[in-house]
């Protein structure tokens, strides 16, 4: 009896632990799934401004809806076939995704590799529950696999994102 009765503790302690289950993301896999997107993307790799007090908070218990998008500024580069050297400097939205109580984030102000839809103005950077779409401070080797896959070269990890 005492075993099903710790297992039972530890399901229900474990329980909101382990509701949401996301796979690690990586740029380069995003890249490719976006690839074969039927909609256009646009990769850009600079920093967003914005005031992070209008996050969310990344656990919220009695979410009805999705959270309002934030205003920010993007200053950086779009990758071409040459690198990231298309100048890119707009105003987006951020958008903050939630999957039940878990919402996703950004930060202010940090160097990042940005998937964002390539829509009419202003571009909505979206934040989901898993990531997947913003990947922070990205090594060189990094921006230099997307700017391969941009070439129609390899295009794959050579080692975790960190």
């Amino acid at each position: 009896m005492k075993p099903f009765l710790l297992a039972a503790a530890l399901a229900a302690a474990s329980g909101q632990a382990h509701a949401l289950s996301c796979m690690r993301p990586d740029p380069i896999l995003t890249f490719q799934q976006l690839a074969e997107a039927p909609e256009t993307y646009f990769v850009l790799y600079g920093e967003l401004s914005f005031d992070e007090g209008q996050l969310p908070p990344s656990v919220m218990e009695n979410q009805m809806s999705a959270p309002d998008a934030i205003p920010a500024r993007f200053v950086g580069h779009g990758l071409s076939a040459d690198g990231f050297t298309i100048d890119f400097i707009t105003n987006v939205e951020v958008q903050i995704g939630c999957a039940g109580p878990w919402c996703g984030t950004a930060q202010s102000g940090v160097d990042a590799i940005y998937f964002v839809e390539a829509t009419d103005p202003p571009l909505t950077i979206h934040a989901g529950p898993c990531g997947g779409r913003i990947f922070e401070r990205p090594d060189q080797a990094v921006l230099d696999t997307l700017t391969s896959c941009m070439q129609g070269g390899p295009c794959s990890s050579t080692q975790p994102f960190k």
